[in-house]
């Protein structure tokens, strides 16, 4: 930390920082640690009442060339903080950020399981059914794997069909979940609680251990005896955190299944959309993802799985068959001089109505 002039920038960024300790989660420090160090390689030994608004755009510019817009408007709200402080500590009359906007993000798009991939999962023969187990309950209840790796046997009610999420594994710290809507009651279904049964066997007579979990205060430490629910065959300790589930265990696992590779956590993002795409209450889905409202849902969640849906179209042609006095539908056979590759073909095209007019007018509209 620098010690000398109160006035550099470096010394107001050590300032911000050291004021985090307590209010942060040690998973953010880090972050914020490691972005304040490179800010302080940019700005060196200058002072903070030289830097002018066009400095602000030099750094971006130059950021541009080495990290993402998310990360860049990550070192943006720190210096936000920086000259804000600065500013209320009398020592710059004017704010270098305003008007400093945050870059736009463009969000990837989410890339969950089908219903032929998850499949393909529950077939596969693994050597670390834990590891298996965790997946398939992720996807049937949408836990975060922070989460998932920190479940412990008493977060289960058996009798009334229930999952507590207490508590969270976030690199290498446990600490209760990260918003007061994260704290949740999950519902299982028959398909879940069918998986812990399989679980149990495996790991509901491990020995208890002792944990230490951070609390929503960032400086509070509670200890918990535990019993976790799933272990890391390979180690045959619990999973240390996200990463190493992920290298360890989810990645083999995909590519032994024959299934495309991504991150772990698309196990989420399959929960929401398979439902989504099932017809499931976007207001259940939340209150089971630990969200208190359906914005998250509709904006990071949520995607059409358009292969695994049900027959929309005719369901809404069936409901109103009764007014409109339509017959219900019926498969129309097709004619015998038409082959079958061309009634495939014509179907698949049903969304591109000029080229089904041209094979019509090509075979004479036996279509």
């Amino acid at each position: 930390m620098e010690t000398s002039n109160p006035t550099l920038v470096n010394v107001v960024i050590d300032k911000f920082i050291e004021s985090r300790v307590h209010t942060v989660a040690p998973s953010t420090l880090r972050s914020d640690r490691s972005k304040a160090e490179k800010l302080k390689k940019y700005f060196k030994k200058r002072l903070i009442t030289e830097v002018r608004h066009s400095d602000i755009h030099d750094l971006i510019t130059s950021f541009h060339r080495k990290y993402s817009n998310k990360s860049i408007n990550e070192f943006l709200i720190i210096l936000r903080a920086v000259f804000k402080r600065a500013m209320r500590d009398g020592i710059i009359v004017r704010d270098p950020m305003d008007g400093i906007e945050n870059l736009t993000v463009t969000n990837k798009e989410p890339t969950p399981l089908s219903k032929a991939e998850i499949k393909k999962l529950n077939d596969a023969t693994v050597e670390c059914l834990n590891g298996k187990n965790a997946v398939l309950l992720n996807i049937l209840t949408g836990l975060r794997i922070s989460e998932l790796i920190a479940l412990c046997w008493g977060d289960i009610n058996w009798q009334r069909r229930e999952l507590y999420v207490r508590r969270a594994k976030v690199l290498n710290d446990y600490k209760t979940p990260k918003t007061s809507g994260s704290v949740r009651t999950i519902e299982l279904n028959e398909l879940a609680i069918t998986v812990l049964k399989e679980q149990v066997k495996l790991t509901g007579s491990k020995r208890v251990r002792t944990i230490s979990v951070l609390q929503a205060d960032s400086k509070t430490w509670i200890k918990e005896k535990i019993r976790f629910v799933f272990y890391n065959n390979k180690t045959y300790q619990p999973f240390l955190n996200a990463k190493q589930f992920s290298k360890t265990f989810f990645t083999p696992f995909l590519k032994k299944a024959e299934v495309q590779h991504r991150g772990v956590g698309q196990l989420r993002h399959t929960f929401a959309s398979q439902n989504l795409t099932a017809g499931i209450s976007k207001e259940w889905l939340a209150g089971q993802m630990g969200h208190t409202g359906t914005h998250m849902i509709d904006k990071h969640y949520g995607r059409w799985m358009r292969a695994d849906a049900p027959d929309y179209a005719n369901a809404a042609a069936d409901h109103l068959a009764d007014v409109l006095g339509h017959p219900e539908a019926t498969s129309v056979e097709a004619p015998s001089d038409v082959s079958q590759d061309v009634l495939a073909l014509a179907n698949a095209l049903q969304d591109r109505p000029e080229l089904q007019a041209l094979i019509q007018g090509v075979i004479g509209g036996a279509l």
